[in-house]
């Protein structure tokens, strides 16, 4: 088992994880990552502004070994 990291960022605001969590590899730490992705950003969803969330993950080292992003933008037409 690897420790690895999960820094969130939601526009301005870093969420820097201090604690890390024990998995087993990086496709692991990459599943993770893809999995709170979707959820953290269902809950910053603003009204009508552009909105990204970013996960990025530091392996034990807290060396940064994978970034995702997701971004909503809507538009009424």
């Amino acid at each position: 088992m690897r420790l690895f990291y999960f820094d969130i960022r939601d526009g301005a605001s870093v969420s820097r994880d201090t604690t890390g969590t024990r998995l087993a590899d990086l496709e692991a730490a990459r599943h993770e990552a893809l999995s709170v992705l979707a959820p953290i950003a269902g809950d910053a969803l603003p009204d009508d502004t552009p909105c990204s969330v970013t996960v990025t993950v530091r392996d034990e080292d807290r060396q940064p070994v994978f970034h995702a992003s997701l971004a909503l933008v809507e538009d009424w037409i």
